[in-house]
C-alpha cells in the first residue's frame, strides 16, 4: 500500500514544495518549538551543533547545521579513506559484471548509475552505500585528499531511499536524481555519488552553483575550472533534506576495513586504505 501511494505521488513536485517550506522563515518561537519536537522524535544530538538554535531562521538552516569544531575527528593515518558522512552502511562489496547490490536479491547497473565512460573506470572496483536518516548530520565531506576536475548531474525521479523504496523499486539509485563527483588523488579515482530522494529538495555543492531537482534535462557533464583541491574531511556538499551517498573505487585501489551491513559510521572514521594496484 505504501509503495502504491509513493508510485502515484508526484515525487519531484512534492520535493520542490517541501524544499520551499523548509526554506520559509517563520517566527522564532514557532520554529524553535518545531526543531525541538523534531529533535526529540529523531534523537538529534543538539549539544554538538555549532550555533545556538535561536540563530536558525528556517528549518533548512537547522537541517544543514554545522557541528562544533572537533566533533568529527578525521582519521589522519597515511592512505586512509574516511567516511564522507554520518550514516549507516547499507551495502558494500565488489562490483561484479557491472552490477552493484541495492539490497538482498536486488542489483542495479553501474552503467545506468554513472554512465558508460565512468563505468569503465570503476568496473570490477568496490562500492560502499551509506543511508542518511533524518537524525543524521547532512553535510558531505571528502573521503581523501584529492582534486575535483569534473562532475556529472543525472536528472531523474525522487523515489524514497528508505526500506520501502529500496525493497520495492528495482534500480532505485540509478533512477533517482544524482550528482557524481569524481575525485582524483594518490588512490587513483573515486566517485562520490549523492543520490536525491523524496522530499530532498536540493543537493548543493561546494565547487559549483548547480543544484539537483533544478529542472535540467537528461545528463549534464561539467568541468570544474579551476580544479578544486580538497583535503581529507573537507566539506564538499550538503543534502537539504536527507538521502544516500555511494562511494566507488577503482579495481585494486581500496582495501576495506572490517565493515558490516547496518554499521553506523561517523564522518571522518576510517573505512579502509588506498592500495597500490602493482602490489595487488
Amino acid at each position: 500500500m505504501k509503495y502504491l501511494f509513493l508510485k502515484l505521488l508526484p515525487k519531484n513536485l512534492t520535493s520542490k514544495l517541501m524544499g520551499k517550506l523548509a526554506d520559509l522563515q517563520v517566527p522564532s518561537p514557532l520554529l524553535l518549538s518545531f526543531i525541538r519536537m523534531y529533535s526529540r522524535y529523531y534523537k538529534v544530538n543538539l549539544s554538538e551543533i555549532r550555533h545556538p538554535l535561536s540563530r536558525f531562521k528556517s528549518f533548512n538552516e537547522f537541517f544543514t547545521r554545522e557541528l562544533n569544531p572537533g566533533s568529527r575527528p578525521i582519521d589522519q593515518k597515511t592512505g586512509s579513506i574516511v567516511s564522507p558522512v554520518d550514516g549507516r552502511i547499507a551495502e558494500f562489496g565488489t562490483i561484479e559484471n557491472r552490477l552493484l547490490i541495492q539490497t538482498k536479491g536486488i542489483y542495479y547497473s553501474l552503467t545506468d548509475l554513472v554512465g558508460e565512460k565512468q563505468a569503465e573506470i570503476f568496473e570490477n572496483g568496490y562500492f560502499v552505500t551509506f543511508y542518511l536518516s533524518p537524525s543524521d548530520y547532512h553535510r558531505i565531506h571528502s573521503p581523501a585528499a584529492g582534486t575535483v576536475h569534473e562532475f556529472s548531474y543525472f536528472n531523474g525521479n525522487l523515489w524514497p531511499v528508505n526500506a520501502v523504496g529500496v525493497t520495492n523499486v528495482g534500480g532505485l539509485f540509478s533512477l533517482n536524481e544524482r550528482i557524481v563527483t569524481q575525485l582524483e588523488g594518490s588512490f587513483g579515482k573515486l566517485a562520490i555519488i549523492k543520490v536525491g530522494a523524496t522530499v530532498v529538495g536540493r543537493i548543493k555543492l561546494d565547487y559549483s552553483d548547480l543544484t539537483s531537482n533544478s529542472g535540467k534535462r537528461s545528463q549534464v557533464h561539467l568541468p570544474v575550472f579551476p580544479p578544486k583541491i580538497y583535503q581529507k574531511g573537507q566539506e564538499i556538499g550538503q543534502f537539504q533534506l536527507g538521502s544516500t551517498v555511494i562511494l566507488l573505487f577503482e579495481k585494486d585501489r581500496f582495501k576495506p576495513a572490517p565493515i558490516r551491513q547496518n554499521q553506523v559510521v561517523r564522518m571522518g572514521e576510517s573505512l579502509g586504505y588506498e592500495t597500490d594496484p602493482a602490489s595487488a
